[in-house]
């Protein structure tokens, strides 16, 4: 995925894409914060949520550059929505692989457990953002000249393939890793065709301290199963299983969201993957404990690796944001569309 992502920043999609937003605001900041938003929905469905954060969010602020605007409405709307949408499709987060490693389920049962769920967490996550910076959004937005090259027909083809082949295996329960891995190559190949140093580029973007985090956390979850951390999941679908069903569904996901915060949502993720698996509780409440997974993490930056890396990318570009400020945001924008998913998933 991350691959593919960095593909797409390569051929200039995401430059194209937040530079188009832009122009099509019209002047108006309130609009670009939705056209912002609503990029960031695409690209989390069919890139993954590290893809909004690694990719379009650098290709936000570079496009802000050329406006009066304060970039932090339109970056804190990447992160946000980068764990609002991350269940909108079984890619859309590397946590709904881990949390269903024992078996995907078809696309079917995904969007019949999980699409009012994710319209839910997408929308109402949104509606808090011009609350929160209704100072930022008032005035005229003010665009200096200049535009980026549409990307070339070959990768936008790319990339509409590459989306399509994934809706079709995720609808069919298939071997999403490695088909993903094939398009990532199959990408790589098609930027060659352009320039050679292409190759070269897109393994440099890929964050590759993500992949070896993901793999300690691997080690984290099996020290914690060893010490005793496995039994937390069966208590909390234990008591879930006797209380009232809207009850049940939003403690397990206040719970995973809270869990999440503390250690990560990916080792949440692969510990309650593990007792799913294995014990298969009822529906409502293992979709209630992805949400958790999913949204809880707007909470903090420490929610889930896609916040960290969003942290280190606004330090990189000098914007001004701390864990505290973000915390803030999260407690305002979080609560109601974690609850509204949990109950709604199903």
């Amino acid at each position: 995925m991350m691959a593919l992502a960095e593909f797409a920043r390569v051929e200039g999609v995401f430059d194209w894409i937040a530079t188009r937003a832009v122009r099509l605001a019209g002047g108006s900041r309130a609009r670009l914060l939705a056209l912002v938003y609503a990029a960031g929905v695409v690209t989390t469905t069919f890139l993954s949520n590290d893809a909004t954060i690694v990719v379009l969010t650098p290709a936000v602020l570079a496009a802000l550059a050329r406006t009066d605007a304060d970039p932090l409405p339109y970056v804190v709307a990447c992160a946000l929505v980068a764990n609002a949408a991350s269940f909108t499709l079984p890619i859309a987060n590397p946590s709904n692989l881990l949390f269903f490693a024992d078996g995907m389920p078809p696309l079917a049962a995904w969007l019949s457990s999980f699409a009012l769920a994710a319209l839910a967490a997408v929308v109402l996550t949104y509606g808090a953002l011009p609350l929160l910076f209704r100072r930022a959004l008032d005035a005229p937005l003010g665009v200096r000249d200049g535009d980026a090259l549409a990307p070339r027909p070959p990768a936008l083809a790319m990339l509409a393939v590459s989306a399509i082949v994934l809706v079709v295996v995720a609808s069919r329960a298939g071997a999403l890793g490695s088909v993903t891995f094939a398009l990532g190559i199959a990408a790589t190949l098609v930027a060659i065709t352009r320039e050679r140093a292409a190759a070269a580029a897109i393994a440099r973007g890929i964050a590759w301290p993500v992949v070896v985090l993901t793999a300690g956390l691997f080690v984290i979850v099996e020290a914690l199963d060893l010490a005793g951390a496995g039994a937390l999941p069966r208590m909390l679908f234990a008591w879930g299983a006797h209380a009232p069903a809207p009850l049940a569904k939003l403690g397990v996901a206040v719970a995973a969201a809270l869990a999440s915060n503390v250690v990560n949502n990916l080792p949440v993720a692969m510990d309650l993957g593990r007792y799913v698996g294995g014990s298969h509780p009822n529906a409502g409440l293992t979709a209630a404990a992805l949400v958790g997974v999913n949204v809880g993490p707007n909470f903090t930056v420490n929610g889930s690796l896609a916040t960290l890396l969003w942290l280190a990318i606004l330090r990189r570009h000098g914007v001004p944001m701390t864990a505290w400020r973000f915390a803030a945001v999260g407690a305002a924008a979080t609560p109601l569309p974690l609850l509204a998913a949990a109950v709604l998933a199903r």
